[in-house]
């Protein structure tokens, strides 16, 4: 993951809107900065941070530093499992840090969207300016039922897309 700076990173945490006993989900590969401070906002707005490590080295560092934060549940994750929903728990916004390959993409978020809540977002960050990709994610969003689907420009090598699952809509 390239960086990503830290400010920058703070504001678009403001998107998260304050609500009691939520749950952030994050899919990452790597990326220190952004999980601790992921781990950080969830410790003092009092939410369930849920990282769910792509990469095997990465779920090993994340252990050693998260394993006594008891707002912080950390899952060695395999995107090809068949479900992507974990013991009920259904995330209020979901970031994505991870790659995804472009062959799976659409599972992705077909698995995705069913452990999100209803009016719950998905977070995914593509390069800057890969306007193909970008446009290919939110094609792929709005065919997933996700509707409202926004770029934020805040980042100087990363894009965000967001974009929100609909109550009803879909799986």
């Amino acid at each position: 993951m390239k960086t990503i700076e830290k400010e920058q990173l703070k504001k678009l945490l403001q998107i998260i809107q304050p609500s009691p006993m939520q749950r952030i989900g994050h899919f990452s590969g790597g990326g220190d900065l952004f999980c601790e401070q992921l781990s950080d906002f969830c410790q003092i707005n009092e939410y369930e941070y849920l990282l769910n490590c792509t990469d095997n080295d990465f779920y090993d560092s994340c252990i050693q530093r998260y394993e006594t934060k008891e707002w912080v549940k950390i899952k060695n994750f395999n995107l090809a499992r068949p479900n992507y929903l974990l013991h009920g728990k259904f995330y209020e916004y979901l970031f994505v840090t991870t790659t995804i390959s472009e062959e799976t993409r659409e599972t992705f978020l077909q698995k995705s969207h069913k452990c999100i809540k209803n009016a719950g977002h998905i977070i995914l960050l593509v390069p800057k300016k890969d306007y193909m990709q970008i446009d290919i994610w939110t094609q792929l969003l709005e065919e997933n039922y996700f509707v409202a689907t926004n770029t934020i420009d805040i980042f100087q090598n990363y894009e965000i897309i967001i974009s929100k699952k609909m109550h009803g809509w879909g799986g």
